[in-house]
């Protein structure tokens, strides 16, 4: 018996790290879910509409740059409706909730919901400044 302890012991610990990695996996894709939103916020806030622009689903930026007959990285600080919103928005962008199923992400912020979808090994944003609207789909401002 006391050769087998060893193989226990060790069984255990393999046991263990296997366990911890498992549930270090979605607080980790939750701390980036809501580092991609912080990073957007903060580049809108910045006045820095690329790299705002560069964390957007690239058919949310198409999309706002229709709307806005503006590219992107103009439409996204400079545009009077989308970017009036978008820095109103980043003003209070603390992040209070973190919602993850899958390769779908969900961030609430104090002023806004955010979405995101998972594209290889980061989180692009494929809506953003949405409003919640009871029983129908959010409205959001930046959207694929």
């Amino acid at each position: 018996m006391p050769s087998s302890a060893p193989r226990t012991v060790a069984a255990l610990a393999a046991l263990a790290g296997a366990l911890t990695a498992g549930c270090a996996g979605p607080d980790a894709t939750e701390a980036d879910a809501e580092a991609a939103v912080t990073a957007f916020y903060a580049a809108v806030e910045a006045g820095d509409g690329q790299a705002a622009c560069d964390l957007l689903l690239p058919d949310a930026a198409e999309s706002l740059e229709q709307d806005a007959e503006a590219p992107c990285a103009t439409a996204v600080v400079d545009d009077p409706n989308v970017g009036q919103e978008l820095a109103h928005r980043a003003a209070d962008a603390a992040v209070t909730e973190v919602h993850v199923a899958g390769t779908q992400a969900q961030v609430v912020t104090a002023s806004d919901t955010v979405f995101l979808a998972r594209s290889g090994e980061r989180w692009i944003i494929t809506a953003a400044a949405c409003t919640e609207r009871p029983e129908r789909p959010y409205d959001c401002e930046v959207e694929a």
